[in-house]
């Protein structure tokens, strides 16, 4: 399933979409770990067009 179709199955679409354009990683983290993201950070930083962290 892609990232979409996992949103709309568990009805987080909308939350998520929020969230993506309010670039609110505090609300974006619960939803992809929900939908079973494995690299949330990294998945956040793409989303948010952000360069990874180098930790």
């Amino acid at each position: 399933m892609t990232v979409n179709e996992r949103l709309y199955a568990r009805g987080l679409f909308d939350r998520f979409d929020a969230a993506r354009v309010s670039q609110d990683r505090e609300a974006l983290a619960p939803i992809l770990i929900e939908i079973e993201i494995s690299d949330v950070e990294g998945t956040i930083d793409r989303l948010l067009d952000r360069p990874p962290s180098t930790n």
